[in-house]
């Protein structure tokens, strides 16, 4: 290889990963942004003491994560279901709907965090009078009164414009990407928050497996068939517009030669996320490099994940489609396993 290659292959190896490591590092600190909240969410149905054995939060994660993948999966079939039955407008609503209200929940959500994350502590200013003397001030409570509805409605106004930059026509590719990387992390971050470790490990492990089935044999593939026959776009138009373009590509992070979806970029973003928002309880005892110590080798292992997908996704006798899930997950969280044992055991 010659010396002045280098530059180009490094320029393309950089924007090849920028779109995953961006997902990843924004969710990653709205995370550690979210440790500044004394108040912490978790969305557990089934929950267990402080001191319960790892085996007993291990089935608990489990459990969690069956009452979790099952809507999913139902979802999917339900997708698969609508297209067939033609029900243009009823997709239509439905994608833009749930975007419109996740993406409003989890502003809203970040917001009360950063209120709360004021709120809570004393701050320091230096005054302009001579000698310069250092006052202490708090941040009013913004959630007071009718506030905390109107940044509710403020966090739902954004999540339509977000939605509406991903579904329309009226934008471009590179504004639908950036608008679907923002949407993915604040999703990824959002859950790597409120769900507790194990029901995220079994969790994206279920979702990985399911990805293998889905698009090998589940909906995904039926959806990729009825696109191949012009069933899809004859039936329904979930666009609004005569586009003859597929539809759920608009859902998709697309860089010319692959397309990646939003739920793989919203997952690798969980993971991410959650290695830095763990690794967050060792910090008192061992300081801030066990930061790094959690999120570097688990970043590094996703992008393996990701690079080889995309690998064979693009050679030659390549399928076409692939799962985006099963390689980085596996690795990732087969890492973050590691990191966790050597966390506890070892240091």
């Amino acid at each position: 290889m010659e010396m002045s290659s280098l530059p180009g292959l490094a320029k393309r190896g950089f924007y090849f990963f920028l779109p995953v490591v961006s997902v990843i590092v924004l969710a990653g600190l709205l995370s550690l942004f979210a440790t500044l909240s004394e108040t912490q969410v978790e969305a557990s149905i089934f929950t267990t003491e402080e001191d319960a054995s790892a085996g007993a939060t291990a089935g608990i994660g489990i459990a969690n994560t069956l009452l979790f993948i099952l809507p999913a999966i139902i979802g999917s079939f339900g997708i698969v279901a609508i297209i067939k039955m033609g029900k243009r407008r009823m997709l239509k609503n439905i994608f833009r709907g749930a975007l419109t209200l996740a993406i409003g929940i989890i502003i809203a959500f970040f917001l009360f965090k950063l209120n709360e994350a004021l709120y809570q502590r004393v701050w320091y200013v230096y005054s302009i009078n001579k000698p310069i003397e250092m006052e202490l001030y708090t941040i009013p409570d913004l959630y007071s009164g009718g506030n905390l509805l109107m940044l509710l409605i403020t966090g739902l106004l954004f999540g339509y414009t977000a939605s509406s930059i991903i579904l329309s026509r009226g934008f471009f590719r590179k504004e639908r990407n950036y608008s679907l990387i923002v949407i993915s992390a604040l999703m990824g971050a959002f859950m790597a928050v409120i769900l507790p470790t194990w029901t995220v490990i079994f969790l994206l492990l279920a979702l990985a497996i399911w990805d293998i089935y889905a698009v090998f044999k589940g909906p995904i593939k039926d959806m990729v068939e009825m696109d191949l026959q012009g069933n899809l776009m004859a039936r329904f138009d979930p666009l609004g517009d005569d586009s003859e373009e597929f539809p759920f590509e608009h859902l998709t992070y697309d860089a010319g030669l692959w397309q990646l979806g939003i739920g793989d970029l919203v997952f690798y973003s969980v993971l991410g996320a959650h290695s830095l928002y763990y690794s967050t309880i060792y910090i008192p005892d061992h300081g801030l490099w066990m930061l790094p110590f959690f999120f570097i080798p688990v970043l590094i292992a996703i992008l393996i994940g990701f690079a080889y997908t995309i690998y064979r996704l693009t050679r030659e006798d390549g399928a076409g489609i692939l799962p985006g899930l099963p390689i980085p997950m596996f690795l990732g969280v087969g890492t973050l396993l590691v990191m966790m044992a050597i966390a506890k055991w070892v240091i």
